[in-house]
């Protein structure tokens, strides 16, 4: 196979008055070519967020987020520090456990798979349907992310088809909340202590009920811009082991036993302390945190708009098309994402039609048995990968309002005559 090279740099490598790298990039570096590219993105963005495009999603901003959000700069505390430790509080409160704040939702189940890892090729259970950093966050760690099928009504993992793909060396069986679905992990949980292997639920799509114990080992959220408690991002892992936290702390923290926060506690600020491990930056910001602690006390409230707006499509979708497959919906959902399932033909033409008239629309998700670095791992994945080019993600948000959810219905109604 052939690798493509730069015909410059491979002339200069071979010039015996080569000029230095510095030299090098100055002559390719355009200032102009540079902000007409920029400019052209911005335009983009415009495009895709003026006033009469209605997005799939858009971040609420609470009332009280920007006076928070002075209060924490002129603290001048920003990275991790005293509003991480009490987003973690609002975690563990009523529920005991520990949580660490961290970077993302993928780098809290990275942590989580470092935890559990015994060694290289160990496997772990992933629904097929899932956005790709489920499994991702495993593979990074040194684990093999065996897909497996999911149910045909919710999309959520398949317990059966969990139990035909475990093996000796399975350490761990991921339970994925998709859509804001609250799944009912009671049969898995007792599954996974039958053969001794770590529940962790994806909780990306559902916070949940902060007074409740999540029935997994390890729990880890998101405050993504499109998430429930919006941040840009970040996120969260819960955990009920006491003895882990410790090691979880110097995985975030470069291996290191003592943070920022507490070497600073004093005037004569302590020294650093390096444990025996390795690790990366994983861990959230205080500014981040400040816009997750303003949404929590809002989640209910966005919730039930988002539901409204679901009973409103789940009427009248329908009445236009009878093929359309919706999922069915528990009071414990979070109603993060509305999903439909159409045939591929009509998902495509209903979803050029909407974007004509300025509506955004998305695809969630592919099926990673469908992945090239897990297809070889994955299991026969039916269900998944006929819903992978079925499913239509249509715009629902908080304050949405009734005009916009008019505009996405009549367009639907138009496409499908």
């Amino acid at each position: 196979m052939k690798t493509a090279v730069n015909p410059d740099a491979n002339l200069a490598a071979n010039s015996a008055d080569a000029p230095p790298p510095a030299v090098l990039v100055a002559k390719h570096h355009k200032p102009e070519v540079e902000a007409a590219a920029y400019a052209a993105r911005l335009n983009e963005l415009h495009a895709i967020s003026s006033p009469n495009t209605i997005p799939v999603s858009r971040p609420p901003i609470p009332s009280n987020l920007l006076s928070d959000l002075a209060s924490c700069l002129e603290s001048r505390w920003w990275g991790y520090g005293p509003r991480c430790a009490v987003l973690e509080q609002q975690f563990t409160a009523r529920r005991g456990g520990w949580a660490l704040a961290t970077s993302s939702c993928t780098a809290a189940l990275n942590v989580a798979a470092q935890l559990i890892r015994r060694s290289d090729g160990d496997e772990v259970i992933v629904p097929a349907i899932t956005f790709v950093s489920t499994a991702m966050a495993f593979h990074i760690a040194g684990m093999h992310p065996i897909p497996v099928d999911v149910r045909p009504d919710t999309l959520l993992i398949d317990e059966e088809s969990v139990i035909r793909h475990l093996t000796p060396r399975t350490r761990a069986v991921v339970v994925v909340h998709l859509y804001g679905q609250h799944q009912d992990v009671s049969g898995l949980r007792m599954l996974c202590d039958r053969h001794g292997l770590a529940l962790i639920e994806d909780c990306a799509h559902r916070i949940g009920n902060l007074a409740e114990t999540p029935a997994g080992d390890f729990a880890c959220y998101s405050f993504n811009a499109v998430k429930e408690a919006p941040a840009g991002e970040g996120g969260l892992l819960w955990a009920r082991e006491a003895k882990l936290e410790s090691v979880a702390r110097e995985i975030t923290y470069l291996g290191m036993t003592i943070d920022t926060l507490q070497r600073s506690s004093t005037l004569l600020h302590r020294g650093y302390g390096f444990g025996c491990g390795s690790g990366g930056k994983l861990r959230l910001t205080d500014v981040a945190a400040t816009f997750v602690l303003a949404c929590l006390g809002h989640i209910d409230e966005w919730q039930a708009m988002r539901r409204s707006i679901f009973a409103r499509y789940e009427k009248e979708l329908p009445m236009a098309i009878d093929s359309v497959a919706l999922f069915p919906r528990l009071v414990t959902d979070s109603c993060l994402m509305f999903v439909v399932r159409l045939p591929p033909a009509e998902r495509s033409s209903i979803r050029r039609a909407l974007a004509d008239v300025g509506i955004a629309t998305s695809t969630h998700y592919p099926s990673l048995s469908r992945h090239p670095l897990w297809s070889q791992f994955a299991g026969p994945c039916p269900v998944a990968e006929q819903a992978e080019d079925e499913l239509l993600t249509l715009p629902c948000f908080p304050y949405m309002d009734s005009h916009a959810q008019d505009r996405v219905i009549s367009a639907w109604e138009t496409a499908c005559r």
